[in-house]
């Protein structure tokens, strides 16, 4: 559990409000899986941002400086669930020298935030148990990516997607 890394208010004002202008005026497609290796998978909303120099280079330097690591990226994009399509378990990777990092970009007022939803859980072998985070705005998850974890959606009470950009690396 150690090795899952919450980074609370991860970028400044106004490299979220870029990020936040970026996805919003990038198109949205239907269908995209984290893995094709499950047998049931839901299928989510996503922006492809590996292209995109803003995340790929700019913010990835970031990370990389956080965490005082350097790495290959493999891809970045943004991915969205509205109520109804929570996620399957997975792991992103099965190579032990691979990372994830989620950085969640959907406002929730604080107050709302326990019963909201959105949360990602993680199964960890060596507990019996699961363990979940609440997808605070701009709050970071760095984990190594052959934990086996699933996001969910927003309750139903809540109309906007659910939105995480997620890094996917290699430690070089």
């Amino acid at each position: 559990m150690e090795n899952i890394i919450v980074c609370d208010n991860f970028l400044n004002e106004e490299e979220l409000n870029n990020v936040l202008e970026i996805i919003k005026n990038k198109k949205w497609k239907w269908g995209h899986l984290s893995s094709n290796k499950q047998l049931i998978e839901t299928p989510f909303w996503n922006v492809d941002l590996t292209n995109d120099d803003y995340f790929s280079i700019y913010i990835k330097q970031i990370i990389e400086k956080f965490f005082l690591k350097k790495f290959k990226l493999f891809r970045v994009y943004a991915n969205g669930q509205t109520f109804g399509q929570d996620g399957s378990y997975h792991a992103d990777c099965e190579d032990s020298n691979t990372f994830t990092f989620c950085l969640y970009v959907s406002k929730i007022d604080k107050k709302y935030i326990e019963t909201a939803g959105g949360h990602i859980f993680f199964k960890i072998p060596e507990l019996k148990y699961k363990i979940c985070f609440e997808p605070i705005f701009n709050r970071g998850i760095f984990f190594p990516s052959n934990y086996i974890h699933k996001s969910s959606s927003f309750c139903r009470y809540v109309m906007d997607m659910r939105i995480c950009i997620a890094w996917k690396f290699e430690e070089i």
